[in-house]
């Protein structure tokens, strides 16, 4: 009997599984490693990275056709209207107010008259049933007036040998210093806006208040200079 028959078949059983583990083992290696070289390998980007960045022809900011690139034209500015001036104010209107007595304080009547106030204003009675635009600060003895009047009382004085008419420059559209023959009583007639209108100041209306004549005919012309650019 060959003893030798059982042992090589025995080795034979033996070393061939552990060939078969030998042969998966390498295979799963080499498995794994295409793999992990597949995966770890960046994306590429070239082609990419051209289409995103790459913006479309006529429309990127600051050309042309960008809607950024156009600015709206600027609203035409409005042209105010023109300010009414003296030189555009019809012939026959007027800026004075409706109540005369609102022309002055009590403090430019003291100033114009030269006497102790307080001075209030009154109007003046009227004629023929109608209201006459003026006022009277003071009293009987000394006041300041201005009243509208007719066109009429200046074209009789200027014809009235008693009266001598003195032309004040600057005064109104036409104005005159009217004082009598005997120095008493002096006034201003004034014309503005196309109304005629009479001045007076009267510091002390006595029997002998001639004396004050020439002092009334000052505060009477400086008065109307002030009274006309009101009215």
């Amino acid at each position: 009997m060959d003893r030798r028959t059982p042992i090589s078949a025995g080795r034979r059983y033996t070393w061939l599984p552990a060939l078969a583990l030998a042969a998966v083992a390498v295979a799963g290696c080499s498995s794994s490693g295409g793999g992990s070289t597949s995966a770890s390998a960046p994306p590429s980007s070239a082609g990419t990275a051209g289409t995103a960045t790459t913006p479309a022809t006529g429309t990127a900011p600051g050309t042309p056709n960008s809607p950024t690139a156009t600015t709206p034209a600027a609203p035409p500015t409005a042209t105010p209207a023109p300010t009414p001036t003296a030189a555009t104010t019809p012939t026959g209107t007027t800026k004075r107010p409706a109540d005369a007595c609102t022309l002055l304080t009590s403090p430019q009547v003291v100033a114009a008259v030269g006497t102790a106030g307080p001075f209030r204003g009154t109007h003046p009675d009227k004629v023929d049933g109608k209201e006459v635009w003026g006022c009277t600060w003071g009293s009987p003895q000394s006041y300041a007036h201005i009243q509208e009047t007719s066109p009429s009382v200046l074209a009789g004085l200027r014809t009235n040998p008693d009266y001598k008419l003195t032309p004040l420059p600057g005064v109104g559209e036409e104005a005159y210093l009217v004082e009598r023959k005997d120095g008493f009583r002096p006034e201003v007639y004034f014309v503005s806006s196309g109304h005629l209108y009479s001045v007076e100041v009267v510091k002390d209306r006595s029997p002998d208040d001639g004396v004050n004549a020439p002092a009334e005919a000052t505060a009477a012309s400086a008065l109307a200079l002030v009274l006309s650019k009101l009215v």
